[in-house]
């Protein structure tokens, strides 16, 4: 069976209602069921959200059903990521960082194999995409019995719908209905080229794997010529005896001109029962839920909506009634065992009531069909049986039919559903219950261009994450992020990973790592020019005097030098200091650092008695770095990133500083290491809060230090609350999020979270990232036991993954197949389970591992 036929394909059976469009203009499409407009609509972020933010999803869904034309269709469908055009956003506008290019290089192997879970036959990552049909030929009220006679009316008149006039009038029709659907959707013209895609798409389902065009490409208009010709082999019996024929339920599609191209195996599902109960909102989702079935086989789905008024639904509700009613009569005292008809007689009045409780409700009598592809039957067999047990969990009863495939094909193919019995497999809702499925829902996370940060792994169909903190202040976001998770869960090999790549696209970092293993210094040291620096030793000069402006360097020296000399700020001695790192005072007696100043002060009548030079020698003694003018002074400037070893310093900790009687007690070595975190913390904000041009981030490996001490602590709020005017970002890496209250997190949108094996840390994680651990308690669960967990094998393991290759898991370490595994939550509030890339090649990777090297 066919459409389209020429000389070579008088065997096939010609049925005209599987033609493409007679012609496209723009996104108005011509058939011989009728005129349309064809748009692209997007989903509602609700994933892993509140319940306050599915409500307003329903309402929204709510809004769009009422307003929607009779007869309109609405169809989710999985379209193939444009690897290219990841690539594309990866390198941005960096097309003159050849280095930076490389690195996207490495990136084409990883994009290219992002579902773990399909070890074979797996043809690169998939993103749900939505479509909406409306006719446009019967007014914007759509296929209404008062437009169907409006239709009936032009063609009376023999009005040419292919006429200039005629296609002004419909492109009108489509812009008021667009207009009249809710902003949020993001409702926008198709393009001839993306209709001509929708076609091949449909008819070759689970074999091309091509993405969508751009809408800026291709030609304004088409013709039936321009589509390809295909052909249905019900049953697949084309190569079967006839008086043997299969009775198989699906349908063969192939290009009758090309029978060497491999064939779309094609099944569909109607859905033909709704639990009697219902489902509970918001977990009602169960076209979201079809991305949860692994296979590499396509599932999508089409509805196909009648709208009616509360009046008209009245009546058509009156007669059922009354025909129920009739059947109770009629079957009299042998009805008495059964109920049903009761149940449907409450029901119906039920559905009435609510359909005239509100004049703006609407009734959406809809079919719900889905559509199984796949390049073998068996593949075919597999998902279909995988999608009834997914629906099967929820009470929903799917249904397929044999011998009627082709027959079902047409309900996606733009106007052939005029010709398929739809209406055998309608559902009647009102608007409002409708929205309560939530059959818009988008899954996109992250940046539309950046480095490749994680894999979305919140369903079976894995997405691309990109990450672009650079823009997190071109876009007026929070620059803030915080690193989440227990130790050796790989926060800092991603944080690693993303700074080295910020470098590479000509951001600058300054690390701050309270260790002396120096495993920044491994991880940056390809990068040329970047400093390493330990504080106590002797390579910068940190003079304040020396490196700030004039009118500046004097209170900031008292504000860091005074605690640590032990002054309070009101004594005397520290007035007496800052009268003498004034500007006007320092110029006239020549103190040009703080060197000088202890010459002056040593110069000065009973020296050996005068309490703040002796402080300022003492402080000398801890910290030479401060008083050697020999050394040069410090300057941000002069290198793409900077990396503080601070583990030296020997900080105080939390405790230390809340408590008085501790904080009297602390050593002069913890007092000058207190006051040159601060001073370093200070310079570094200073610099990159006063160039605007380029990103800067600060990066803290285990926060809970600098957000300790109060001063630093202020200055990281500064960060979180100012960054983006200053193009300045700080990022925070801590294992309990509670480190981050000292400071105020509640402008720290963006979270990473890695393994948190605590159930009572997990829960408390999850609902600081906002994700409600009450309304999602099988996330508790994943985060502290399902998240990247270690082997439980008895001995060590070679897991044999298919085109990833092998390799060897020592039992108790984790699979690397699942290293990273956690969530996330973007610039925008939108949450993920995710698993984080690691480096993309094994040198990078190599060097970012901080793993003890231990002989077994």
């Amino acid at each position: 069976m066919t459409s389209q036929p020429r000389a070579a394909e008088r065997k096939l059976r010609v049925d005209s209602s599987f033609d493409p469009p007679e012609r496209v203009e723009d996104n108005l499409v011509f058939t011989g069921g009728g005129v349309y407009a064809e748009f692209l609509i997007d989903g509602l972020s609700v994933n892993m959200r509140s319940l306050d933010v599915h409500r307003r999803a329903a309402r929204l869904t709510r809004n769009l059903g009422r307003y929607l034309p009779s007869g309109s269709q609405v169809r989710g469908l999985l379209v193939a990521e444009d690897q290219n055009a990841i690539m594309r956003a990866m390198v941005g506008p960096h097309t003159n960082k050849s280095t930076w290019i490389g690195q996207c290089k490495h990136w084409v192997p990883t994009i290219a194999q992002a579902n773990k879970w399909i070890t074979k036959g797996y043809r690169g990552p998939v993103r749900p995409r939505f479509w909406l049909t409306v006719p446009v030929d019967a007014g914007t009220a759509g296929r209404t019995p008062l437009g169907q006679g409006r239709r009936a009316w032009d063609w009376v008149s023999g009005r040419d719908k292919d006429s200039s006039t005629s296609i002004q009038h419909y492109a009108s029709v489509a812009r008021q209905i667009c207009g009249a659907l809710p902003d949020e959707f993001h409702v926008r013209a198709a393009s001839p080229a993306q209709i001509h895609w929708y076609r091949r798409h449909r008819a070759m389902l689970g074999v091309i794997h091509e993405p969508m065009p751009a809408a800026s490409t291709g030609p304004s208009s088409l013709s039936a010529h321009d589509f390809p010709t295909i052909a249905f082999d019900e049953g697949d019996n084309a190569g079967r005896p006839w008086w043997r024929p299969s009775f198989k339920a699906l349908v063969r599609v192939y290009d009758p001109h090309e029978p060497t191209c491999r064939s779309s195996y094609q099944s569909f599902l109607t859905v033909e029962h709704f639990p009697e109960t219902g489902l509970a909102f918001p977990r009602a989702s169960y076209l979201n839920a079809l991305l949860n079935v692994n296979t590499q086989a396509s599932i999508e789905w089409t509805q196909h909506i009648y709208i009616r008024t509360p009046q008209d639904a009245q009546a058509r509700n009156f007669r059922y009634t009354k025909n129920i009613k009739d059947q109770m009569r009629q079957r009299g005292h042998r009805g008495a065992e059964n109920d049903e008809l009761p149940r449907k007689l409450a029901r119906t009045r039920a559905y009435t009531s609510h359909l005239n409780g509100n004049p703006a409700e609407r009734e959406l009598d809809h079919t719900v069909m889905i559509a199984v592809g796949a390049d073998s039957p068996r593949v075919l067999e597999d998902a279909v049986k995988q999608v009834r047990q997914e629906l099967d969990t929820v009470g929903i009863a799917v249904k397929r039919h044999r011998g009627a495939q082709a027959l079902l094909w047409k309900a996606f193919n733009t106007g052939s559903e005029n010709t398929c019995p739809l209406d055998e497999f309608r559902n009647p809702t009102s608007a409002h219950k409708w929205s309560l499925f939530l059959p818009l829902i988008s899954g996109r996370v992250g940046n539309v261009k950046g480095s490749a940060l994680a894999i979305d792994q919140t369903t079976m169909r894995p997405a691309i994450i990109l990450h672009d903190p650079e823009g997190t202040a071109r876009r007026n976001k929070n620059t803030g992020l915080a690193v989440v998770g227990d130790p050796g869960g790989g926060k800092s090999n991603r944080t690693k990973l993303s700074a080295y790549e910020l470098i590479l696209r000509g951001g600058r970092v300054v690390v701050f790592e309270p260790d002396t293993i120096a495993e920044w210094k491994q991880a940056l040291t390809p990068i040329e020019g970047v400093r390493f620096i330990d504080p106590t030793t002797p390579q910068y000069l940190y003079d304040p005097l020396v490196i700030f402006p004039a009118h500046l360097a004097g209170r900031i020296a008292a504000s860091h030098i005074l605690p640590w000399i032990g002054l309070s700020y009101d004594s005397l001695l520290a007035k007496r200091y800052r009268r003498l790192v004034r500007p006007e005072t320092r110029a006239r007696q020549g103190i040009t650092s703080h060197r000088t100043l202890l010459d002056y002060l040593r110069s000065q009548p009973d020296a050996d008695n005068d309490e703040l030079l002796l402080r300022l020698e003492t402080a000398q003694e801890d910290f030479p770095g401060l008083f050697d003018d020999h050394l040069p002074p410090y300057r941000p400037e002069d290198s793409p990133a900077t990396v503080y070893l601070t583990g030296n310093l020997g900080l105080p900790s939390t405790e230390d500083l809340t408590n008085a009687d501790l904080y009297a007690k602390l050593s002069g070595t913890q007092r000058a290491g207190m006051a040159i975190y601060g001073l370093l913390i200070e310079l570094e904000q200073r610099y990159m809060f006063d160039r605007l041009d380029v990103f800067d981030v600060m990066i803290f490996e285990e926060c809970a230090e600098l957000l300790a001490f109060p001063t630093t602590a202020r200055i990281a709020h500064k960060f979180t609350r100012r960054g983006r005017k200053h193009a300045s970002g700080i990022w925070f890496i801590t294992q309990d999020f509670r480190d981050l209250a000292r400071m105020g997190d509640e402008f720290v949108t963006q979270k990473w979270i890695f393994r948190v094996q605590d159930p009572e840390l997990a829960y408390a994680t999850l609902k600081w990232a906002r994700i409600d651990p009450e309304m999602y308690p099988e996330l508790v669960s994943a985060l502290s036991e399902d998240t990247s967990p270690g082997s439980t094998a008895d001995e060590d393991v070679f897991s044999d993954r298919g085109e990833w290759g092998g390799y060897a898991t020592e039992a108790g370490a984790v699979d690397r197949a699942r290293l990273g595994e956690g969530f996330l939550v973007d610039e925008l509030g939108r949450p993920a389970r995710v698993q984080f890339f690691g480096a993309p090649t094994e040198e990078q990777a190599r060097a970012f591992d901080s793993t003890a090297s231990v002989i077994a």
